[in-house]
């Protein structure tokens, strides 16, 4: 039995291969962008996140009569605004720290204390990293067992 070819059929072969192999690992390496780009995403938002509860607790284990930012109504001992550095992502920690007036024992002129609690907003940002900027927050109050 004979078998039959043509020429140049395997050249053609060889080509379509090439081609389907060009395909394949252009798609590989577009994923595993987008992969890396993702995992450096996560990486910076995990570093804000340790950062943004770090900075609440650390507000948290202050006596009461410190918390506050340095300067602010009400004044304290936390800075307003400062940075830190984790995994090489350099990192904007904005602090607000404001009194605030409970409506359950009156408002304004009605309330004979209008300083209730304190409420304390932290949020961190950080530049372009992998291509994306990105910020967390977290918000919480802050009371004094002695006051009302």
């Amino acid at each position: 039995m004979k078998i039959v070819t043509k020429k140049g059929s395997a050249i053609l072969d060889a080509m379509i291969a090439v081609a389907l192999f060009a395909v394949f690992f252009t798609g590989l390496f577009a994923l595993m962008q987008v992969g890396i780009k993702t995992i450096a995403e996560h990486k910076a938002r995990a570093g804000a996140l340790a950062i943004v509860r770090s900075q609440v607790e650390y507000i948290r284990s202050l006596d009461y009569n410190s918390v506050g930012v340095v300067g602010g109504n009400p004044n304290g001992v936390v800075q307003a605004v400062s940075s830190e550095s984790i995994n090489g992502i350099s990192y904007t920690i904005n602090t607000s720290i404001q009194w605030h007036d409970d409506a359950s024992d009156g408002l304004g002129n009605a309330d004979s204390n209008p300083n209730d609690y304190k409420s304390v907003s932290v949020y961190v940002s950080w530049p372009e990293h992998a291509g994306r900027s990105g910020s967390v927050a977290l918000s919480t109050f802050v009371a004094d067992f002695a006051v009302e």
